[in-house]
C-alpha cells in the first residue's frame, strides 16, 4: 500500500469512528429524552361543577395529579378569609414585608423589605395580577413563615376533601412536590363561594392601583363571557395554563376549572366550551317572569351570619335584600328595583322584586326568595356599583296586602 492511501485510509477510518460516536451519543440523548418526557408531561384536565349541588357535570382526566402553579393562592386567600371572618385579622391591617417576602419572583407588586403593607392590598394584589410576594406576606402574617403556613394549607385541604393536593409555598411558584387535581381545585373554589360569600366579590376585581402602579388581571373571561364574575388563572412551564372560573346566569351557578392549556387563549376557548355545556343542562334552567309585587308587612329582622362551614348545606330561598334607602313613593322604589337588577341581573330578577310598604307611608325596595349565598352576592355587586345594600333573614309570613307593578294601589290577598 502506497503511503498516499495509508493516510487515506487513515482518515477514512477516523471519520467513521467520528460518525460512530456521533450517531451513539444521539441515540443516548434520544434515549434519555424519551424516558424523561413522561415525568415532565403537562396533564390536560377539565371538570365542570353545579355550584349549588356539587354535582359533577363533566370531567377529562379529573383526578389527574398536576402542578396547580398559581391556583395555589386559592387556598392561600380561603385562610385569609377565614381569618377576616373569625375576626383573627382585618382587611386594612398592617402585615410586615419580609426579605424573603420582597424576593419573590414576579408576578409581584414589588414590595419593600421592611416596610408594610395592609391585607386589603394584598387581597386586591393577588386576585388582580396574581402577585407572589403579596400571597409569601399574608403566609407570614397569619404563620410566622411560608413554611408553617404551608401547613395550615394541607390541614385545610384535607378538612375539604382535597385528597390529591399537597401544597409547598404559598405562591404556586415552581416546586416539584407541589400538586393537585382538576376535582379538587373545584371543591376549594366551590368553599370559597359558599363559606364566604362576603369576600366573593374581590374576586370581580379586575385591576388594581398600588403606589401609583396599575396592576391588571391575566383573566380575561369577565371581560369575555356573560355571567363570569371571578376566580383564578396560574401558569408555570410543568403545569401549562391554568384557570379555574365561577359563573352565574338565572341564580344558577357553575364552577369549571381547566389545567394544561397549550396557550392561554386555547385553555380560555375550553373553559367557555366548558361554561356553554353547563348552562345548556337541564340541571340549569330557570323561568323568569312576573313584576314587582307590592308587599305590606313588618319589617324583616336584620341578621349578622355567615355560611356554614359545610358548603353541601342545603341552601333555603327566604332571604332578602333591601336596596336604598327610605323611599316615598312605590314608583321610587320600581325605578330603584330596575336599577338593581341591571347592575347584578346574575343574581336579581323580577319575580323576585318587591315593594314594600311600612307603616306611615314608608317604602323599601327589596328583592325576596334568595339563597343565603345569591343574597351576599347580590348585595357584593350592588355594593361595588355604590348601591346601599342589606341582607336580611325573612320569616315566611303572609302578606297583608300585594300588587303588581302595574297596579296603582294594593288589593287586599285572599
Amino acid at each position: 500500500m502506497s503511503a498516499a492511501s495509508a493516510r487515506a485510509y487513515g482518515r477514512d477510518r477516523y471519520f467513521a469512528k467520528q460518525s460512530l460516536l456521533s450517531a451513539g451519543c444521539l441515540l443516548m440523548a434520544l434515549t434519555a429524552l424519551a424516558m424523561a418526557r413522561p415525568a415532565q408531561a403537562v396533564v390536560h384536565a377539565s371538570l365542570l361543577m353545579d355550584a349549588r349541588s356539587g354535582k359533577v357535570l363533566y370531567a377529562y382526566h379529573a383526578d389527574e395529579r398536576t402542578h396547580p402553579a398559581s391556583l395555589t393562592k386559592l387556598m392561600t386567600l380561603y385562610l385569609t378569609f377565614q381569618r377576616l371572618q373569625d375576626g383573627r385579622m382585618r382587611l386594612d391591617e398592617r402585615l410586615h414585608i419580609s426579605a424573603h417576602a420582597a424576593g419573590q419572583q414576579p408576578s409581584k407588586m414589588w414590595l419593600h423589605a421592611g416596610g408594610t403593607v395592609s391585607v386589603r392590598s394584598c387581597i386586591l394584589g393577588i386576585i388582580s395580577h396574581s402577585a407572589n410576594d403579596a400571597a409569601v406576606t399574608l403566609a407570614e402574617g397569619m404563620a410566622g413563615t411560608e413554611w408553617r403556613f404551608t401547613r395550615l394549607m394541607n390541614e385545610q385541604a384535607r378538612r375539604l376533601g382535597m385528597t390529591h393536593t399537597i401544597f409547598y409555598n404559598a405562591s404556586g411558584l415552581p416546586d416539584g412536590r407541589q400538586w393537585t387535581t382538576a376535582y379538587d381545585m373545584a371543591k376549594l373554589a366551590r368553599a370559597l363561594i359558599y363559606t364566604f360569600p362576603q369576600y366573593y366579590h374581590f374576586f370581580s376585581v379586575h385591576a388594581f392601583r398600588y403606589q401609583g402602579r396599575m396592576l391588571y388581571s391575566f383573566d380575561r373571561l369577565p371581560q369575555e363571557y356573560t355571567g363570569v364574575d371571578g376566580m383564578k388563572t396560574g401558569y408555570i412551564n410543568s403545569s401549562g395554563f391554568n384557570i379555574v372560573t365561577s359563573a352565574v346566569r338565572n341564580h344558577h351557578r357553575v364552577i369549571g376549572v381547566v389545567l394544561g392549556g397549550a396557550t392561554a387563549h386555547s385553555r380560555d376557548l375550553q373553559m367557555i366550551a366548558l361554561l356553554n355545556r353547563g348552562f345548556r343542562s337541564p340541571l340549569l334552567t330557570a323561568h323568569i317572569t312576573s313584576h314587582p309585587r307590592l308587599v305590606h308587612h313588618r319589617p324583616a329582622r336584620k341578621v349578622l351570619a355567615s355560611l356554614p362551614e359545610n358548603p353541601n348545606q342545603p341552601e333555603d330561598n327566604t332571604w332578602v335584600i333591601q336596596v336604598g334607602g327610605g323611599l316615598r313613593s312605590a314608583d321610587q322604589v320600581r325605578r330603584v328595583l330596575h336599577s338593581a337588577r341591571l347592575s347584578a341581573p346574575s343574581w336579581l330578577h323580577p319575580r323576585d322584586a318587591v315593594v314594600v310598604l311600612l307603616r306611615g307611608r314608608r317604602y323599601r325596595a327589596r328583592f325576596a326568595h334568595l339563597s343565603r349565598a345569591s343574597a351576599f352576592e347580590a348585595c357584593s355587586a350592588l355594593r361595588s356599583r355604590r348601591f346601599t345594600c342589606r341582607i336580611l333573614s325573612h320569616a315566611p309570613e303572609r302578606p297583608q296586602y300585594m300588587a303588581s307593578a302595574a297596579e296603582g294601589a294594593p288589593a287586599k290577598a285572599h
